[in-house]
């Protein structure tokens, strides 16, 4: 992903896209359940993509947040 949007306002074409949805959703995947991995240290550009897209209604009225899984998977 990094590569990717390497110097880019947009993961793919010249406007918000899917591309950006999938980027953007599997930032916060990580933020969330990986946070010890501290992507952000790696990668400024995709935490400039991540920050721009973070302003989106979309992604404003969807952050996700941590669960506590509490039942045993068998």
């Amino acid at each position: 992903m990094a590569k990717l949007t390497a110097n880019r306002q947009w993961a793919a074409g010249d406007s918000f896209g899917l591309g950006d949805i999938a980027v953007g959703t599997a930032l916060g995947y990580l933020s969330i359940r990986f946070a010890e991995l501290n992507w952000q240290a790696s990668y400024p550009d995709l935490v400039r993509l991540s920050e721009r897209l973070e302003t989106r209604p979309s992604f404003k009225n969807s952050v996700p947040c941590a669960q506590t899984i509490t039942d045993k998977v068998m």
